[in-house]
């Protein structure tokens, strides 16, 4: 018995001394991946809920500053530096159409960036024009910049003596790459 254990494991041995497995490979010729990026790309969008209201409806609140803030106002896709610039499209109206002169002025509203959503641009505080003006400039190339913008009346002195309306204008952002 103890033979046949031997013979055994000799002849098991021998069989895979004797059958070496070699390892087979193919490959093809060389592949070429090309990334063309072919144009300058740049968008800018408005959040779904774009309105700005500035309600005063107690003596307190003509006292003080008012702030409006907008999460997610702007969102920018850049592959290159880029800047954005405010603009009002117009004076404010009045909703009662027979008001035509006693209106506030644009620059009672300053619009700016919430610094914590930076795209490592440089931002200024813009008092509201019909001027073209600088909001944020230089910011770095990105596909999801999303700005919190802030608007604000830093006092409503001049808006203690306007008639009991909605006053409203419109406002146009830009974004142009550098």
């Amino acid at each position: 018995m103890k033979k046949n254990l031997i013979f055994t494991l000799l002849a098991l041995a021998a069989i895979s001394i004797g059958h070496q497995v070699k390892a087979q490979s193919a490959s093809t010729n060389p592949v070429t991946v090309n990334i063309d990026l072919q144009a300058s790309v740049i968008s800018i969008a408005l959040d779904a809920s774009p309105t700005v209201n500035f309600v005063y409806a107690t003596a307190a609140e003509y006292a003080a500053a008012k702030t409006v803030t907008k999460p997610a106002h702007l969102t920018v896709i850049s592959n290159k530096p880029y800047d954005i610039s405010v603009q009002a499209n117009g004076l404010f109206t009045s909703s009662n159409t027979s008001n035509t002169t006693n209106l506030p002025a644009l620059g009672v509203v300053n619009v700016s960036v919430d610094p914590t959503t930076a795209n490592g641009g440089t931002l200024s505080t813009v008092t509201l024009s019909q001027t073209d003006q600088p909001l944020v400039e230089e910011a770095d190339p990105t596909t999801t910049a999303v700005y919190n913008v802030v608007y604000t009346i830093p006092t409503a002195t001049t808006l203690v003596a306007l008639p009991q309306e909605v006053y409203s204008t419109t406002v146009t952002y830009t974004a142009t790459q550098l």
